[in-house]
């Protein structure tokens, strides 16, 4: 392992991630002593920068929470001045804070946090007129927010992309396994509803890293993601790939209890199809792993699918899914060849 990926490991790691907490405290608790700032103040900006990365280790997630809850405390506390001087008294102030905040809400649901704008308002109670108490709570939370979210995308930022080969490899290698057990048995008795949810929550895993990972690269691409660009088609290809074979799978253990009753000739036609789309899929695992300069060239791809002949219901709900597969992996193994060779 080199140390280009040993960084990235670390990123996406808890100790990573304690590292990079650990910083935030220190550099939120250590700069207000250099402006004589009171404990208060050192005690507000360190615990707003830990929780900018407290709540999950992504730069969106940081970034969100930033914006968020500094609009929570910059919005509410000014309003709440403006009113003390009409309303002096701290339960109405509550009251109409409150309100006007539930206004801003309604029409920008997106722009505050609603745990931190309760604190907020709350505050304005306490605070009075006292404006320095104010401005103090306000500087706090927004640079206390914003060194959170500096530490997180500079200091070992989570390499999205790193996160989600892993996950990739884990959902690959569970879903050739499954084709290889039924296609070397000849038998769908290692569909148990144990592996097949186990490959069901590497594939929802792996769709939901996708998400994060075009989350976090951004419409002009993270300093940190921008070596995946070429890449990014390819995730596209392999979410849905393993999601085309993880449906099959499912599709075949549901007619598991029937699939024994069927025609002889049927089943061995099936299996015969099993065995060809084990073959594609561990080319395709070889492609990814190891970085191969051509993706599966395999006959099966070409061939259209030939159905046998039947007039069975189950054997058209298993001819069906065969063949959705098989388009699935020819129009997708066409589309990777387009992109050209692998990124080293």
């Amino acid at each position: 392992m080199n140390p280009g990926t040993r960084l990235s490991a670390l990123s996406i790691s808890q100790e990573g991630r304690f590292v990079k907490l650990l910083i935030a405290l220190l550099v939120g608790y250590s700069l207000p002593a250099l402006w004589n700032a009171s404990p208060g103040i050192a005690e507000t900006m360190a615990s707003s920068a830990w929780l900018t990365l407290g709540l999950g280790p992504s730069v969106e997630s940081s970034k969100k929470y930033f914006l968020q809850r500094s609009m929570a405390n910059l919005v509410p506390i000014p309003i709440g001045l403006v009113l003390y001087p009409l309303v002096p008294e701290p339960l109405a102030i509550i009251v109409l804070v409150s309100l006007a905040m539930f206004v801003l809400v309604k029409h920008f649901p997106n722009a505050f946090r609603l745990t931190s704008m309760g604190i907020a308002i709350c505050l304005v109670a306490g605070f009075g007129r006292d404006l320095a108490a104010a401005e103090g709570r306000m500087f706090a939370v927004f640079f206390g927010m914003l060194i959170g979210f500096l530490v997180e995308l500079f200091v070992l930022p989570p390499d999205q992309g790193y996160k989600f080969h892993l996950l990739a490899r884990r959902a690959s290698r569970q879903l050739g396994a499954l084709f290889e057990s039924v296609a070397a048995t000849r038998s769908l008795d290692s569909l148990t509803a144990e592996c097949l949810d186990s490959l069901t929550r590497a594939q929802l895993a792996l769709r939901d890293q996708l998400a994060n990972f075009k989350a976090d690269y951004g419409p002009r691409g993270r300093r940190h993601l921008r070596r995946y660009a070429a890449e990014m088609a390819l995730f596209e290809h392999r979410v849905a790939l393993i999601g085309s074979g993880a449906h099959l799978l499912r599709t075949l253990a549901d007619c598991r209890a029937l699939f024994e009753t069927l025609e002889p000739t049927f089943r061995e036609h099936v299996f015969v199809h099993l065995a060809r789309i084990d073959e594609v899929h561990q080319q395709l695992a070889a492609y990814f792993e190891h970085r191969r300069a051509e993706p599966p060239d395999h006959d099966y791809l070409q061939a259209p699918y030939t159905p046998a002949d039947s007039a069975n219901p189950y054997h058209m709900v298993l001819q069906g899914a065969l063949m959705t597969h098989q388009r699935v992996l020819g129009e997708r193994v066409a589309a990777i060849r387009a992109l050209g060779a692998l990124p080293a």
